[in-house]
């Protein structure tokens, strides 16, 4: 079944549909009841869709126990649907490219984030520099253990002495044999996470202590006070022109617990049997960075979809994500070798 005749038409909150697809369309348990369209199994196969803002593609797409109750009549103009429920939803080999991706300020100024699965956080990224403040290539280990970086453990490795990091009240900084160069500046009195250094007890002593950071607290203040208009920082000035020379990899484990806003969350699960575990790669971090979950596990999800209030039961799949500059192709690329969703739900609270 070809649909590519239905371009031109508006789905709510992707906006002007230019393409729209199905190879195959395979339906059965078609009914009508109570003002609701019941469907037992529906299979698309071949599936396309092109809006401007946003390009989905898969090879199969499967749901079951459908249920759609359309908005009465003289709503039907500005919102088609009161509601919708789906047993389950199986997807195979998707990809979704999002032209710009999702800013922290959509979210809202009142948006509290809760990212709870960082406090869990454990894993090693490895960093190579080439060519770094030092004028030599560098390398940076990265330890995560209980979603806290303790910057006593780790260095720069480069030709000659290997120079400390350490955080300040200025900021993420390296001490090169040059000076100190800040990675990250500070532009608020009060950041959230951070322990700063501590010296000697004489004026002007060395360093003691490089201070640590908690990843959950900080990220959250990044993304609310983004969403704010009120940056928390800003790169230093060898920072940008540094992560265009900068390698990454490495792996992460992620904790349990929300991930996302009060209204748009994912809650994850499965951290004791092992799930969750992300894959990180970037050939130029300052241009793009993949991130590979083989084994995601959530229990439950809310969101919102064409002015409708969603909720998931759990959420299986082995998915990635590319997040890329402008530039270097669509800024968030979303990939499912296989995603499946129980229980989904989509009211107007009405």
């Amino acid at each position: 079944m070809d649909m590519r005749q239905l371009q031109g038409f508006t789905l709510p909150g992707l906006g002007t549909v230019q393409a729209l697809q199905a190879e195959v369309v395979e339906l059965s348990g078609l009914a009508l009841r109570d003002g609701a369209w019941r469907l037992g199994r529906l299979l698309l196969r071949g599936v396309e869709l092109r809006t401007p803002a946003l390009a989905l593609r898969a090879t199969q797409v499967l749901l079951r126990g459908l249920s759609v109750v359309p908005a009465p009549p003289g709503d039907a103009a500005a919102q088609p649907l009161r509601a919708l429920s789906l047993d389950a939803l199986e997807v195979q080999d998707a990809q979704l490219e999002l032209a710009r991706a999702p800013s922290p300020a959509a979210a809202g100024e009142q948006a509290q984030w809760q990212l709870d699965a960082l406090a869990g956080l454990d894993g090693r990224l490895q960093m190579h520099i080439d060519d770094a403040a030092w004028i030599v290539d560098a390398e940076v280990g990265v330890a995560i253990q209980g979603g806290r970086i303790d910057f006593n453990r780790m260095s720069v490795e480069h030709i000659g002495p290997d120079s400390p990091m350490g955080v300040s009240h200025m900021g993420i900084y390296a001490d090169s044999p040059t000076g100190r160069d800040y990675l990250y500046q500070f532009m608020l009195p009060h950041v959230p996470g951070v322990r700063f250094e501590q010296r000697g007890s004489l004026f002007g002593a060395r360093v003691t202590d490089r201070g640590s950071l908690e990843l959950q607290p900080f990220v959250e203040s990044l993304l609310h006070n983004a969403g704010c208009g009120t940056p928390q920082g800003r790169p230093g000035r060898h920072a940008a022109p540094a992560l265009q020379r900068t390698r990454v990899s490495g792996e992460l484990s992620l904790g349990d617990g929300v991930m996302g806003t009060r209204t748009q969350q994912v809650e994850l699960a499965g951290r004791a049997q092992g799930r969750n575990r992300v894959g990180l790669s970037a050939a130029s971090l300052g241009q793009q960075i993949v991130l590979r979950l083989p084994d995601l596990w959530a229990a439950r999800a809310l969101f919102s979809l064409a002015g409708l209030q969603g909720s998931s039961g759990a959420i299986t799949g082995t998915v990635s994500a590319t997040v890329s500059a402008p530039g270097n192709g669509p800024a968030l690329r979303l990939a499912a070798e296989r995603l499946s969703v129980e229980a989904v739900r989509l009211d107007s609270g009405a």
